[in-house]
């Protein structure tokens, strides 16, 4: 799964490869490694959210942020057991790269939710009402991700 979407993985054996690399091209995700061991392609494909989701989620952020009309701090991207995102007191945001896995609606929503929480540390009506104005369609994308270990 990469944006909502799944992709085909195709495995190329190098075996002067290190250790296990992926590329997407935009149709499918490609490993290259030396030999096909289930655990280093699984590390392998997680570097890659990883990294992307931080690239995406940095991007988003800029789009919004001027919208909110007030700066965060610091962002991180890391595994999160029981959230898509949070915010902290002193303006740190921080991720789950997870988020790579839904649809770019989904990305948004968490990005949005969390700079409105810049201004709201909370969820009371002011906040909810400061999320819907800048992305209507934040209960649809809410749904995405309900059921998930991480909503």
């Amino acid at each position: 799964m990469y944006l909502g979407q799944r992709y085909p993985l195709m495995i190329q054996i190098d075996r002067e490869q290190k250790k296990p690399q992926i590329t997407f091209d935009g149709t499918q995700f490609l490993c290259v490694t030396s030999i096909v061991d289930e655990s280093g392609v699984s590390s392998a494909l997680q570097s890659f959210y990883k990294r992307t989701s931080r690239k995406i989620i940095e991007e988003r952020l800029r789009l919004y942020q001027p919208q909110i009309r007030i700066k965060y701090r610091s962002v991180t991207i890391k595994e999160r057991v029981t959230q898509w995102g949070s915010c902290s007191s002193n303006r740190h945001l921080t991720f789950h790269w997870r988020l790579i896995l839904f649809p770019i609606e989904a990305v948004d929503y968490v990005v949005v939710h969390e700079l409105c929480h810049l201004k709201h540390m909370n969820h009371d009506r002011s906040f909810w009402r400061l999320v819907g104005s800048i992305y209507p369609k934040y209960k649809d994308a809410m749904a995405m991700l309900q059921g998930s270990a991480n909503s």
